[in-house]
Formats: structure tokens, sequence, C-alpha cells
């Protein structure tokens, strides 16, 4: 391709489609680069149908509930988690190949998929308070706009006056939240007795603000409420980034190139970006120049990128992780409650508390009914031998929650990414350590002791708590953070990567803190943002 563009986009997922549409929608020439794995064996196979018909007449059910190589059977530790279904394990298809990693103790998930890590993202969308962005290096004037732009790009359904609303950012394009089912209920309807006391003791609860529709939008339905959203997204209710890049592609200024593996930028005497990479369908090498680059391939994959084409090898850079936690739950006060079939997946409630009491260091917590998500998977976590615990399980099935607990997180001297040479390009490595620290670790072990003494005040009996391996809830930041300081590797607020003229950051690779909430909406948000910082400077 010899045309000069204006802007080059690397990478489809969250950030990246959220940073190409205003470049797009301005008119400007746009390129995205992507591998763009796709589903091609599961995903058709699955019926419009909800999970109770599936389960009780598809004959074909256990090749994408279980898969046909039995992928979907975890036997060991908790693993990247029970979203990541057979119909979904495309997500993370060819990711050590393509980019080889390596790490202690801990789980790198990067994706080279159509859509990214998003294409198996929960959906949970909640804004980040002034304080959070600030602690993020984001300009927390700005962003509350870009929110409610991607809010009605994208469709986000929730509650607009509950408890949650004091300790998350402000969101006023919101639909109306999903219909709630029987456990969700119950345990709402007690936190309304207990609410003072829970509020004094830091405890604020209610419905999670999701990126599901309940109403249509567009060409998209509102959630049909099969309990099929981790494996099929009939309709388009839940959000995926290969909704918005439908859109993109449907515009003749945007160009989408699958098959593409970037292997690095350089900046050339007119004032261009000239970006490499290979083809992979033959291996050729192609060149690409634009007026700007985008660079949205992921934390980890645009930490690559940086480093390598600033011949930045054996340089330690920041990194932080959420570290989260799964505590399964029998509801105990809902035993005797009936429970319908038709419902969602998606977290049901939300739990944010403030250990503090100062809204600064928030811990969060999301509730999930396990139904649609298979009891082997709690079976083996349970102190009971199979044949007896499958058959009390199945007895208590409609009355399982899950609460995965998430924590802020900051890096540290002892979290650290460090690209390493290889003999060839390919073979180039990027090392991961994650050491949290004693003072971390005690922390996050009180608050769990908290939200499980609370939980039990709502009539949830915490079975176990589940100790995720440290990676695995796949919320990567911190390795250019973003600031105000003129500092090596780092971002400027504007996006762009210091020591460049005109490469920007789009994605977490710039955030210099994780707050506990989950960075997906925020992530789009500020690439909304950038997008827009890049446009002006274009059309200037």
């Amino acid at each position: 391709m010899t045309e000069r563009l204006d802007a080059i986009v690397i990478g489809s997922g969250a950030s990246g489609v959220h940073a190409a549409f205003p470049l797009v929608e301005a008119g400007l020439r746009v390129v995205m680069l992507d591998v763009g794995h796709e589903d091609l064996a599961y995903e058709r196979l699955i019926p419009p149908a909800p999970f109770v018909d599936i389960r009780k007449s598809d004959g074909n059910q256990h090749r994408y509930f279980l898969g046909d190589r039995l992928e979907g059977v975890s036997i060991g530790a908790a693993d990247a988690g029970p979203q990541i279904t057979p119909p979904r394990a495309y997500v993370l298809k060819d990711s050590q190949r393509l980019a080889p990693k390596r790490a202690r103790s801990f789980e790198p998930l990067e994706s080279f998929a159509l859509g990214g890590l998003a294409r198996a993202w929960g959906a949970v969308a909640f804004p980040f308070q002034d304080v959070e962005l600030s602690r993020c290096g984001l300009p927390a004037a700005e962003l509350p706009e870009h929110y409610e732009i991607v809010a009605r790009r994208i469709g986000i359904s929730g509650q607009s006056d509950d408890d949650l609303c004091s300790v998350r950012g402000p969101l006023a394009a919101l639909q109306p939240p999903l219909r709630l089912d029987h456990n969700a209920v119950a345990i709402l309807d007690r936190y309304a007795d207990v609410r003072n006391r829970s509020l004094r003791d830091g405890f604020h609860m209610g419905q999670t603000v999701l990126a599901a529709l309940s109403e249509a939008l567009g060409n998209r339905e509102p959630n049909s409420y099969s309990d099929m959203d981790f494996w099929s997204n009939h309709g388009r209710s839940v959000y995926r980034p290969n909704i918005t890049l439908d859109e993109l592609r449907g515009r003749p200024n945007f160009i989408y190139r699958s098959g593409f593996l970037v292997s690095g930028f350089s900046e050339t005497g007119d004032k261009a970006v000239r970006v490499t990479g290979n083809i992979l369908e033959d291996n050729t090498q192609e060149t690409l120049t634009a007026r700007s680059l985008v660079l949205a391939a992921g934390s980890l994959g645009t930490t690559r990128l940086v480093l390598r084409s600033l011949g930045m090898y054996d340089h330690p850079v920041p990194f932080a992780c959420n570290p989260h936690t799964y505590m399964p739950c029998l509801h105990y006060r809902g035993l005797a409650l009936s429970h319908a079939d038709l419902c969602h997946s998606l977290a049901q409630l939300t739990i944010i508390y403030d250990p503090t009491m100062d809204r600064e260091h928030l811990v969060q917590a999301q509730m999930y009914s396990y139904r649609s998500l298979h009891l082997f998977r709690l079976l083996k976590e349970t102190p009971l031998p199979h044949r007896e615990g499958l058959r009390i399980m199945r007895a208590l099935a409609p009355h399982f929650v899950i609460w995965v607990i998430q924590h802020e997180d900051v890096p540290t001297p002892g979290k650290y990414c460090v690209l390493r040479r290889g003999r060839e390009p390919a073979d180039e490595t990027l090392e991961i350590e994650y050491g949290d620290s004693t003072e971390e670790r005690a922390r996050r072990e009180q608050h769990e002791k908290r939200i499980a003494g609370f939980v039990r005040r709502l009539g949830c009996l915490p079975l176990k708590r589940v100790h995720a391996i440290h990676g695995s809830s796949v919320h990567y930041a911190g390795q250019f953070p973003m600031t105000h300081e003129d500092q090596p590797l780092t971002t400027e607020p504007s996006g762009r990567l210091r020591g460049t003229r005109a490469v920007y950051l789009a994605d977490g690779a710039a955030f210099a803190y994780l707050p506990a909430k989950g960075p997906t909406l925020t992530l789009m948000a500020n690439a909304n943002r950038i997008g827009v910082s890049v446009r002006d400077r274009l059309r200037a």
C-alpha cells in the first residue's frame, strides 16, 4: 500500500475501534492492522435458544459446552476465568506463538482475535471517579464527555439512583437495567433491610452497570434472557468491539486489514510514521506510512511494539494487574424460592467496599448466578466426593452464586515487564514479573474477609475463596504511564508517546493505576478521547 494515510490504528479491540471512530467519522483515511482470528467452529453450532431448552434437546451441546477436545473442562487451579468458554477460545489463539512471553506465578493473556480480549469481556461497565481517573494519569475534567459518547454508541444498562452511584463516576446515558434473577432480587431485598448498617461499614450495593441492551439499539436486540451470554451473542445485546468494527467497515475511508502482524514502527524525516509487519498468509513483509500511528494492541502488545521499535531491550518498565478472587456461595436464604428459567448470565449485583471511607481505595465484587457455566467447575472446589457432591449440587444449583472480588493495583518495584532479544525477531520474549508485597497480600486478605462477612449478612454462605493466579483478570496497565512530567517512556495527557512526533497510545499501557472497577469502559472512553486528539492534530 503506497498511499499516504492519515492514521494507522494497530489492534481491533475495545481501545482500537473507539480510537478509530472519531478519525473515520471526520473523513480521515484510516487503516486498522490486525491479526484478526475469529471462531470458525463452535459459535455457528449454538442455536438461538434458552440454556434450559438447549440442555434438554440439543444433541450437539457437548461440542460447544465441553469442546471437541474437552478444552472446556478445567482440571487445574482457577485459570483465565469461566468466561473463556470453548466458543471463545479463539480469543487466545496463537498468543504464545506470535508473541512469546515468560512469567513466574503469573498468567499473561494476550489476544490476536478480531475484537481482542473484549470478545470475552464480562460487560461490567462502571465509570471511574475523578480521583481514580487522576491516579490513572487521565484528565478527569475531559473524560465525562467521552464516557457519554461511548455509552450512547455501545448501549449501557443500569440504575441511575442506587447506592453505587456515590462510589462510581457519573453516567447519564443509561438504558433501564436488565431484569434481575431470583437470587439477586432476594439478596437486594435483604440489603435493603441492613442498608444503614452496611453503609456505615463502607459497603455499597446495587445492580451492576452492564454494556448489554435492555432496549433495542440500531439493529441490535435487547437481551433475550436465554442465560447463554457466555456462550453466544445472538441479537448482539452484549457489546463486543466487532459491533463497532462492522460499522467502521461500512465507511469508504476505512480499511480493516486482518492477517497482518505488526513488528515495529519508525518515524521518518518527512514527518510520517512508518509501520512494518508480516502478512501471515505468505510471511512476506510490508510497510505502510501514515501521518500518525495509534497503538491499541493491548497493554502487552503495545509494550512489545514500543520497546522493540525504540530499541529498549533489557529495560524494565512498570506494570500493574488487578488481583482477583472467586468466592462461590450458597444463597441459603433463597432455598425456598422458586426460580425462573429465563435470566441473563452476566453480573447481577455489585458490591463496592470503601475500607478507608474516603472513596480512594475501593474494592469491588460482582455477583453471578452460576447455572449456565456448569456445576463441574464448582464441583472440583468442594471437599465432597464427586458422586455425592454432584447429587447435592444438582439439588442446590439454582441457589449457587459466585462473587468475583477485584482489588486495585499500582506498579511497584517488584512488578515490571522486560523485552529480551532472541536469535530472531520472532524469538523475542516479553518477561513479566509480578512480585506483590506482603503488605499488599495482607490488605487484600483483610478486605476479602470483610466482604465474606458482609455477604453472610446478605444470606450467602461462602464455601471457600479461590485465589486466581495473577494475570488471569486480564486487566493490565502501567508500562508507559500518562503524566505531565517530561520523562522517557511516558505518555503525554494527549496520548502522544514521549520521544515521538506522532505515535499515540490508546490502551491500558498508558494507565498509571488500576482501580478495582475494571477498566474496559474507561479504556473505550479514553480511546475516543485520544482519537479526537489525533483528529484535531491532523486537521491542524
